[in-house]
């Protein structure tokens, strides 16, 4: 598989693109330049990016369900269905990501990326993983990518606090690939601009919308459920996101 890397590749840490308290947390497509936070829980708007560092724009926030920002799809590729729980290999990789963002175990984190130098610093892994207790019931949505070996990953769990009873429903979007020795890993480089627009036009596709909408539903149902939740995810959204952070 041959990517040019020309354009950087915004990537949500917390996952990535936010969709949601999810996101879509377009995960591994990390840059510092994400337009979106994807870490606080909540209807926002498009993707977040992350600059060059899979952690989310607000470190310790989780990522939020987006609505999403019309993008006209480029017609010269094809477009896949999304697949629900079809990639174990895929699954296992993002477990392990969400794993090692919890314990903030930087060596592990590392391990999941493309490139271990965009990693962000154990410190901010720290600061990220201070309020978070679990992420449950993690599940992977992919489509196939236009490349041979390349995946785009929308990856839905509930995101539990500590001292918070109920569980913040989110979703995050991360760009998989394959290495030269076979093995599947978030992309935290840069991609060409014809990659990026492909990718990011993906969440415009009438399956991934439902996702994102019935994630919103879900997040809603909670904040109703739990005011405690509701509380503590709208003081997130009004912490002003640090610049250049990765999330």
């Amino acid at each position: 598989m041959k990517i040019q890397y020309k354009k950087a590749f915004l990537f949500v840490l917390i996952s990535t693109m936010g969709i949601g308290i999810v996101t879509l947390s377009i995960a591994p497509h990390y840059n510092k330049n994400e337009n979106v936070n994807t870490n606080v829980p909540g209807k926002v708007e498009p993707i977040p990016t992350i600059s060059g560092s899979p952690v989310s724009v607000t470190p310790y926030l989780p990522t939020i369900v987006v609505t999403p920002t019309l993008v006209p799809s480029p017609t010269p590729f094809p477009v896949y269905p999304l697949e629900e729980d079809g990639y174990p290999a895929i699954t296992k990789l993002l477990k392990e990501y969400y794993k090692a963002k919890l314990n903030a175990d930087l060596n592990d984190f590392k391990r999941c990326l493309t490139n271990p130098d965009i990693a962000p610093t154990e410190d901010q892994l720290k600061v990220g993983a201070q309020f978070k207790e679990e992420y449950k019931k993690i599940k992977c949505y992919v489509k196939k990518g236009y490349q041979d070996g390349t995946y785009i990953v929308f990856v839905y769990y509930e995101l539990k606090f500590i001292n918070i009873e109920t569980s913040a429903p989110a979703v995050s979007r991360f760009f998989v690939t394959t290495d030269s020795n076979g093995n599947l890993k978030i992309f935290s480089d840069e991609l060409d601009q014809e990659l990026d627009d492909y990718y990011l036009a993906r969440t415009q596709d009438e399956d991934v919308v439902k996702l994102i909408e019935d994630t919103n539903k879900k997040l809603e149902k909670a904040e109703e459920k739990d005011a405690a939740l509701k509380t503590f995810l709208d003081g997130l959204q009004k912490v002003p996101t640090p610049t250049n952070e990765a999330s």
